[in-house]
């Protein structure tokens, strides 16, 4: 009888109860989410008011995406190293969305109304 080493290295509890716990925690970052969306910000700030309605929303994003991640991927359970190789893009990736969200002006995506 051949048993998995992967099986015999870790106790990986309930599977049940953690899906549970990321099902609702994902529920709750999205309801953040949506009430993030819907902060008022002043109608002066312009600009800035548009860009940190987007970093909450990529923070909430990035949160999510680590939880799912981490427990649907597994990687709870793989050996650190396989963890960077997975975590380093995804959070180089994130930095690159950031650095283009906070680099755009949203000047071209208002609508100006006309006389």
């Amino acid at each position: 009888m051949a048993s998995h080493a992967h099986d015999s290295d870790h106790a990986h509890g309930n599977p049940i109860k953690e899906y549970m716990k990321v099902f609702w925690t994902l529920c709750f970052l999205t309801l953040l989410t949506v009430g993030a969306a819907a902060l008022p910000f002043p109608a002066e700030w312009g600009t800035p008011g548009d860009i940190l309605h987007v970093t909450i929303g990529v923070i909430i994003a990035v949160i999510k995406v680590v939880a799912v991640m981490y427990i649907f991927m597994h990687l709870k359970f793989d050996h650190p190293l396989i963890r960077a190789f997975v975590y380093v893009p995804v959070f180089l990736f994130f930095v690159l969305v950031f650095a283009l969200n906070f680099l755009e002006s949203f000047e071209y995506t208002r609508v100006v109304a006309l006389p």
